[in-house]
């Protein structure tokens, strides 16, 4: 089942701190991902990761979870700051998906709110039945499944997990983390989605924990411990941050 889908204008976009109080699933940008565009020089290299035998950019989000406004925070806002879309680059590891968005140039008047916003929905969704849309080929294949939003993550990062069954019987374990960076010595924000998708119920390896400090030091990018927690207030320039070790 497809969900109605559109975006609303930019000048809304700039002035509601980053919700987008339309429907904001895919639509027609989303029908444009079955043509590769070049990989960007800030994601993650084939040898970056493990086992990863191919991999292609696409525009926009290849794996959307319809869980409230989570995909409005990240993919509408961006779309519309062209040239610097969002950019997804799918790598294939055996039966397993890895996905890395990079949407580096938020254009918003308070882009702390946008991932605050995602943060706050994947809590408000946590243990409900959700719908999945996989955008391989143009028109999205459907299913879905309980999410589980991940405990105990670090302040700049928020995720989940969702095991989720097709109408024809087919499982995929979906384990995703979104990030609050910054870009250039913390003047420009962003979120890097990190993705994978198993063919099983079972979670797959590499997990997106596993990928991302080296998707950082690919896009040059610092985590923004504040983002969760600044939603009202002028950004400000974190520190740096390192995320070996945290859970």
């Amino acid at each position: 089942m497809t969900r109605a889908r559109c975006l609303k204008p930019f000048l809304v976009l700039a002035l509601a701190a980053s919700l987008v109080t339309g429907c904001g699933h895919g639509g027609a940008d989303q029908e444009a991902t079955a043509t590769p565009e070049p990989i960007p020089t800030t994601a993650l290299t084939l040898a970056d990761v493990p086992g990863a035998t191919s991999q292609a950019a696409y525009p926009g989000k290849r794996v959307e979870v319809l869980c409230k406004r989570i995909e409005p925070s990240v993919h509408g806002l961006v779309l519309l700051s062209e040239p610097d879309h969002a950019v997804t680059v799918e790598y294939q590891v055996d039966d397993v998906t890895v996905y890395e968005t990079l949407a580096l140039a938020l254009t918003t008047t308070r882009p702390n709110g946008s991932f605050a916003s995602i943060a706050t929905d994947i809590a408000s969704c946590d243990g409900t039945d959700e719908e999945v849309q996989f955008w391989s080929y143009g028109a999205p294949d459907s299913e879905t499944g309980v999410l589980h939003a991940t405990a105990g993550l670090p302040d700049a990062l928020a995720g989940f997990t969702i095991t989720t069954t097709g109408e024809d019987g087919a499982k995929h374990h979906i384990e995703r983390i979104y990030a609050a960076v910054t870009t250039n010595n913390g003047e420009h924000p962003g979120v890097i989605v990190l993705t994978t998708v198993s063919s099983t119920d079972q979670p797959a390896t590499p997990a997106p924990m596993d990928l991302l400090d080296t998707a950082l030091q690919r896009a040059n990018a610092t985590l923004d411990p504040t983002a969760i927690t600044t939603d009202i207030r002028p950004h400000t320039t974190p520190h740096p941050t390192n995320t070996t070790g945290q859970g």
